[in-house]
């Protein structure tokens, strides 16, 4: 990545109505006066101008052009944006016209590199710009905006300031103090501060995975009980095999729907049996264990035409800490005697009637889903936290638990205390890309398309 200036196709490439191409460098405006034609002599920046792109003459597509001026554009250097039609044909004449006047084209990420370069952005915010566009859901999306308007990038530099402040309290008592220990200096509470940071933001990064990967839902329940009916119908489609024969789910079907703009990944799972001896069976039975056991939640399902029995006591043992939804399903041909040892089996326990054979009381099912939902958008949080960005603020969290108990023996010296804090400091600039490893650069980057 250098300084050449470059160019892309920033929109998907394919037939639609509008195509836009991204020049950004020293050549653009000389590129855009060479390409376009009824520009006027003087372009002023951030206007749209209605044109028409010309090869040796020939016109080649109605275009308009809007160009922005450095360092006030999205690179910090000089950029064209031209909106063409968006036939691949056309799409690739006007990329080779460009190509031919002193550009080359764009490397994957390479005008979001060039933000972070010219520090229109930092590394934070070039990441949540590839995250924001492969977000799963409109919230993760949103909190990926809060990533890229600078709220995460804001709560680092409150970070770093304290540390900077507390570093120079140390190093100015090394500097005109003799004795170098600190006996009399509390520094815990200063430290403090910045662990309450650190705190808050890992606090809510297994949140921020749930927004993204979608909260994981079992549908868990003894054979033959009517799971893979619920399943089909939270699917809207029939993924699930259905059939009278108990055992016809022998693994587990996974699937993802979407609830109030949130992703659920949906498991169907093998009934539990504990009277089966087949091999196959009872390994499905056994996957069906783990995955109610890694679930955020799960709707257990009880069957009101059949005896209470040690599967579905055993099953109620594993969800007891999980949240949970419990139905008893089949109410169109219940016995109420059944009904009625279920219900004081569990009586502790909020139960709902419902037959998804005739549709009755099907509601309960999403109205849980939708709760799960409401529990997550009020939370109070705007930024997103990434694995890279993570794993930094746990070696910084590690390094503020080193400084405390040095802080709390007898005689601690100031100078490695000092040293440490520096430390922590260079763990920061790593977070926002102030100081980065050319591959970890790399790395990020090139896992963006290309016109980004």
């Amino acid at each position: 990545m250098n300084d050449d200036t470059i160019a892309a196709l920033s929109t998907p490439l394919g037939i639609a109505g509008i195509a836009l191409i991204r020049v950004s460098g020293k050549n653009t405006l000389s590129i855009i006066n060479n390409i376009v034609e009824r520009t006027p002599k003087k372009i002023i920046p951030k206007r749209a101008y209605h044109a028409f792109i010309v090869n040796e003459s020939k016109r080649v597509d109605e275009c308009v052009v809007t160009l922005y001026k450095k360092p006030n554009s999205y690179t910090g250097e000089d950029i064209a944006e031209i909106s063409i039609h968006s036939n691949p044909f056309i799409i690739e004449e006007v990329l080779e016209l460009i190509l031919r006047n002193n550009a080359r084209r764009a490397l994957p990420g390479e005008f979001t590199y060039r933000a972070f370069k010219n520090r229109k952005i930092d590394l934070i915010q070039a990441e949540s710009v590839n995250e924001l566009i492969n977000a799963n859901s409109k919230y993760y999306a949103s909190m990926k905006f809060g990533n890229l308007e600078g709220k995460l990038s804001e709560l680092i530099k409150k970070l770093r300031v304290n540390l900077i402040k507390l570093g120079i309290k140390i190093e100015t008592m090394i500097e005109f103090e003799e004795d170098q220990f600190l006996e009399e200096i509390d520094i815990i509470n200063e430290i403090q501060k910045s662990s309450n940071i650190i705190e808050k933001i890992l606090l809510n990064s297994r949140f921020t995975e749930v927004l993204n990967k979608g909260l994981s839902i079992v549908v868990a329940g003894k054979v033959n009980v009517g799971k893979s009916s619920l399943f089909n119908l939270l699917l809207m489609e029939d993924r699930s095999i259905i059939s009278h024969t108990p055992g016809t789910t022998r693994d587990f079907i996974r699937e993802r729907v979407y609830v109030n703009g949130l992703p659920f990944e949906i498991t169907d799972v093998a009934g539990i049996d504990n009277a089966i001896k087949d091999s196959v069976e009872q390994e499905g039975i056994k996957r069906t264990y783990e995955k109610i056991k890694k679930s955020d939640a799960v709707v257990f399902m009880l069957d009101a035409s059949r005896e209470l029995d040690e599967s579905d006591l055993k099953i109620f043992e594993t969800i007891k800490g999980k949240q949970r939804l419990i139905v008893i399903n089949k109410i169109d041909i219940a016995n109420r005697n059944i009904l009625k040892k279920i219900r004081s089996n569990f009586e502790k326990e909020k139960i709902y009637e419902i037959s998804i054979k005739e549709n009755i009381n099907i509601d309960v099912v999403f109205s849980f889903l939708k709760g799960l939902t409401n529990n997550i958008k009020n939370r109070d949080i705007n930024f997103i936290v990434n694995q890279r960005q993570k794993d930094l603020l746990k070696r910084l969290e590690a390094f503020l638990r080193s400084l405390v108990k040095m802080s709390k023996t007898k005689k601690s010296n100031a100078e490695i205390i000092a040293e440490e804090i520096r430390g922590a400091i260079k763990i920061i600039a790593e977070l926002t890309g102030d100081i980065s490893n050319d591959e970890i650069l790399n790395g990020i980057f090139s896992k963006f398309c290309v016109g980004k």
